[in-house]
């Protein structure tokens, strides 16, 4: 399962966010059922960030919204972002017909 995340900070919060998410990254690893946790910054437009993350299956993603560090972060979130969350939500498709299908 893949899932997007995308993060747009208020004025004077980039820092605090960018922080804010490198902690929820450094945290993810940690789970079992995450195989990638990605994080971006869009090259044309500073403050705005991307989670490219990738999960073993969706029980593993309901896992991760429920860990502690998770909770915390979506708490955060009124005061650290310009607009609200935007998330998608995906599974691969052709993942059989060439290894570069994958993620």
């Amino acid at each position: 399962m893949i899932v997007t995340a995308i993060f747009e900070a208020k004025n004077g919060k980039v820092e605090e966010l960018r922080n804010q998410l490198h902690n929820g990254a450094s945290e993810s690893w940690k789970e079992a059922g995450v195989l990638s946790y990605a994080v971006h910054e869009l090259k044309d437009r500073p403050g705005v960030f991307m989670n490219i993350e990738v999960y073993k299956n969706e029980e593993a993603f309901a896992s991760h919204l429920e860990t502690p560090h998770v909770k915390a972060f979506l708490g955060m979130l009124d005061e650290l972002l310009a607009n609200p969350l935007t998330v998608y939500q995906g599974r691969a498709l052709f993942t059989g017909e060439h290894a570069k299908a994958a993620i």
